[in-house]
């Protein structure tokens, strides 16, 4: 068989440069005292194409956020200590996490509690038991909205 040397188009080397850039798989962290929940949908997100982080409690989220500048979180409401509530308020109180999207993961059903944490600076919540693609779904849409807050590469 005799193959032509493919030589791509201009157009094609800007699209694939523009992909690559595109590419960094954003960031979740994802907050949870339940170590198995948490284990398990940090596993379901790098699955599907997410770089993600655990803490199992509100000191090591702050931590990490402070440290790894996540795209998003994941974050549990009713934990031990620091609660999701608490975590959240100080990610909003900080300049350089005030704008990251916060996904409240609760097992609260009570109507009253969104208000709660529409005030305490969630952008969506979700009730446990959750379908974990309604939570890749629900970050999609909140990080497409979001903007971008690494604006280079860094570790």
């Amino acid at each position: 068989m005799h193959h032509t040397s493919f030589r791509p188009t201009r157009n094609q080397i800007w699209t694939a440069a523009r992909t690559a850039a595109h590419s960094i798989p954003p960031r979740v962290l994802v907050v949870d005292d339940f170590i198995d929940s948490a284990d398990s949908l940090a596993a379901f997100l790098g699955s599907t194409g997410f770089d993600t982080r655990v803490a199992y409690n509100g000191c090591d989220a702050l931590k990490i956020a402070s440290e790894w500048h996540p795209d998003g979180v994941v974050l549990d409401v009713a934990m031990p200590g620091v609660s999701g509530l608490a975590v959240a308020r100080t990610l909003r109180e900080s300049p350089e996490t005030a704008s990251v999207p916060l996904l409240a993961y609760t097992a609260y059903e009570t109507d009253d509690n969104f208000d709660e944490l529409r005030a305490g600076g969630f952008d969506a919540v979700c009730a446990k038991p959750v379908d974990p693609t309604m939570i890749v779904k629900i970050l999609t849409l909140l990080m497409g909205a979001a903007p971008a807050n690494r604006t280079s590469i860094d570790s």
